[in-house]
C-alpha cells in the first residue's frame, strides 16, 4: 500500500554542496568526521540467529547418527 508510506525527501541537486566554500576549498571532511561504528542490535541477532540454526543443524545430524547406530 503506497499512499501509507511517508514521501520521500526532495534530492538536492548537489548533495554535497555543503561541504565546500564558494572558492572550491573544502569546509570540512567526512572522513574526520566518521567515527568507528560499532554492529548494532540487528546484526548481533542476526549472528545468534545463525549461531542457533547451526547448533540446531549439528544435533539434529548427531541424533540421526545415534538413533541409526542404535539396535533395533
Amino acid at each position: 500500500m503506497s499512499f501509507l508510506r511517508p514521501r520521500p525527501k526532495p534530492k538536492k541537486a548537489y548533495p554535497n554542496s555543503d561541504r565546500f566554500e564558494e572558492d572550491g576549498r573544502r569546509i570540512y571532511s567526512a572522513y574526520d568526521a566518521a567515527t568507528v561504528a560499532r554492529p548494532g542490535r540487528k546484526v548481533w541477532a542476526k549472528r545468534l540467529r545463525i549461531a542457533a540454526i547451526v547448533v540446531a543443524v549439528i544435533a539434529a545430524a548427531l541424533a540421526a547418527i545415534v538413533f541409526s547406530v542404535l539396535p533395533h
